[in-house]
């Protein structure tokens, strides 16, 4: 036998079957735990010229310059290794160089040979099909 959920009005069937809310609450009088957090007692020195550091960062940047600070962070990040998966012949720098076929001939050569095929057509079939 099928057992039925009995709901309160004005309640969803969802609303009802989700689960209670986790509570947390910080228990007291216990000293937090230590992770990489800076050591207690001692306070985090960002340098002098740390405002520097950021206005220098945060400036607005040429195309270029941009391109070359990513390329050096991805340096970095990679261990100075360059990804390999992202070179092809087709492209030279950020100049495309490869076929002149893409989607945009594909979908071009379809709005002018569909019409020429329909009037070629019409004009083959007129008096045996039509007209």
């Amino acid at each position: 036998m099928a057992s039925s959920i009995t709901r309160p009005v004005g309640v969803s069937l969802p609303a009802l079957s989700r689960r209670q809310a986790i509570v947390v609450r910080a228990a007291a009088n216990k000293k937090p735990q230590s992770g990489k957090a800076a050591p207690s007692g001692k306070g985090l020195d960002y340098g002098a010229d740390w405002y520097t550091k950021t206005r220098e960062l945060s400036r607005p940047r040429t195309v270029r310059e941009e391109i070359e600070y990513r390329r050096e962070a991805n340096r970095i990040a990679n261990n100075g290794k360059e990804r390999k998966d992202l070179y092809t012949d087709n492209w030279d720098g950020s100049e495309y160089k490869g076929s002149p076929f893409n989607i945009l001939t594909l979908v071009g050569a379809l709005f002018v040979l569909t019409p020429l095929f329909g009037l070629w057509f019409a004009y083959a079939t007129y008096g045996e099909l039509w007209g």
